[in-house]
């Protein structure tokens, strides 16, 4: 049974209510760590064109985002059952450990493959961390309150936004990339101490057996895969390797779906369902993403001369965007929420193909206007999609849909970001590559972007279809 997703008068509940008693405490905890989770990627954003510059190693640019995703997957994939053997709030307060224990290895990181490890802990970390706070709002807040809570985590990408790139670009402009990871670290110890003192859980179990370890290691095999195509130039073995990162990625989700602990709810790959093709858009649009932010510094910097900080802000338009947009649907009904939906993709897909046609020539206003379209885009159809994913799933999965959200994202993210490196490197992006091919590869990447957008508003088309079928019958 699921919850009636048409209900013109289901309330929506007030901003007071979020902010009392033991609410405000858990609303100040959620978004202590998301704010981590996030100003941990616009920091890095903004200061890996310097690490790249002193460390070497362009071909692994896209691994420091890919794989941190890949870690965010595992840490958003082992948080059900890691809460389930040891109860949510020792889970919670080492996710923030780890977290920190990855920001210090990065700054201590001497070459990229020592950055890109160390970006795989800090994703454990972090993934665990957002996917609790998710799983924390379809359990601890009640149905009238989730958009409001899921309001104020977007609110907290927007203080991202804010401090993120200004905070990173102090160490970029200074030629010390490094303090900048070692300033986080504190803030995840912090948050650690914070969810250990007032999170409250029932005793877990104790058992490891229910962590998914071979479906997670296949999750992370696909990404690997991909992002191997990066360092390989000839057109047969990437073709190989793309092949088999999507033949991992179908295994992975199928042995899911056998599984008596599952990640997701089965409908999940589903596209003929509302919840599978919300969910196929949900991971659509996370690819999109990821092809706009990971070379969005990059390019800004060599291709028009833009220094860290503006750079940086430009990059972060797309959550500042982003916010608004969230702050526009935070009231909507839930009949309303694919309409919602719709009207976001349309935004994204026309904001991805106007960064294709502007990213060589400009003018960079034009780009800062598409990236900002994109967020907004973004901002009005993510909390619609992730109630929506939470509402339409069987009474029995709400749980593992909340948390399967962070999951969904990742994957899209780190296959996102893995496929632009592909995209780059196949159009001849190297290290000390003259302008005239940087160019031409960041073209074919935003080029291709444009397909994975379009594909997106196709499916929220049948999706449509499915809720006006839905509702007259």
């Amino acid at each position: 049974m699921t919850e009636p997703v048409g209900n013109e008068r289901a309330p929506t509940g007030s901003w007071g209510e979020i902010f009392r008693g033991r609410n405000g405490v858990y609303t100040l905890i959620l978004n202590l760590g998301m704010l981590l989770f996030a100003i941990n990627q616009f920091v890095v954003a903004t200061v890996m064109p310097s690490v790249v510059a002193d460390l070497g190693g362009v071909l692994y640019y896209t691994w420091t985002f890919s794989l941190f995703a890949v870690g965010a997957i595992i840490g958003a994939g082992s948080a059900g059952p890691l809460r389930e053997a040891f109860g949510v709030r020792p889970v919670y307060a080492a996710a923030g450990l780890l977290l920190a224990v990855g920001l210090m290895g990065s700054a201590m990181a001497g070459d990229m493959p020592t950055m890109v490890g160390w970006r795989l802990v800090q994703g454990i970390g972090g993934g665990a961390v957002a996917s609790h706070a998710y799983g924390l709002v379809a359990t601890i807040f009640p149905q009238h309150l989730r958009s409001r809570v899921l309001t104020i985590v977007s609110t907290v990408w927007g203080v991202a936004t804010v401090g993120g790139p200004a905070f990173g670009a102090v160490f970029a402009e200074a030629g010390i990339w490094r303090g900048a990871f070692w300033s986080l670290a504190p803030l995840s110890v912090i948050f650690a101490f914070l969810a250990w003192r007032h999170i409250e859980g029932s005793v877990g179990h104790g058992r490891l057996s229910q962590i998914p370890y071979w479906r997670l290691a296949l999750f992370a095999l696909a990404v690997l895969l991909l992002s191997a195509t990066s360092l390989i130039h000839a057109p047969l073995p990437i073709g190989l390797l793309v092949t088999a990162s999507v033949v991992v990625t179908a295994i992975a989700f199928a042995r899911d779906r056998r599984s008596e602990s599952r990640i997701f709810p089965r409908q999940t790959t589903s596209i003929a369902t509302q919840l599978g093709a919300t969910c196929w858009i949900f991971f659509l649009v996370s690819v999109v993403m990821a092809f706009v932010n990971t070379y969005t510094t990059f390019y800004l910097q060599v291709l028009h001369g833009v220094g860290p900080l503006t750079a940086g802000y430009l990059f972060a338009c797309q959550s500042f965007m982003w916010t608004g947009g969230a702050f526009i649907v935070s009231s909507i009904r839930p009949s309303s929420e694919p309409v919602a939906i719709v009207a976001g993709l349309m935004m994204l897909a026309t904001a991805s193909l106007g960064i294709a046609l502007t990213v060589e020539t400009g003018p960079v206003i034009l780009i800062a206007i598409f990236i900002g379209l994109s967020g907004f885009g973004i901002g009005l159809l993510n909390n619609p999609a992730i109630q929506r994913i939470i509402a339409v799933a069987p009474e029995a999965e709400r749980q593992m849909a909340g948390t399967s959200v962070q999951a969904v994202r990742n994957i899209g993210i780190s296959l996102g970001a893995a496929a632009a490196g592909t995209v780059g490197a196949s159009a001849g992006l190297v290290d000390a590559a003259p302008r005239p091919v940087i160019a031409h590869a960041m073209e074919w990447v935003f080029g291709v972007n444009v397909v994975f957008a379009f594909a997106a508003l196709a499916i929220s088309v049948m999706m449509l279809v499915m809720v006006a079928r839905s509702r007259t019958t």
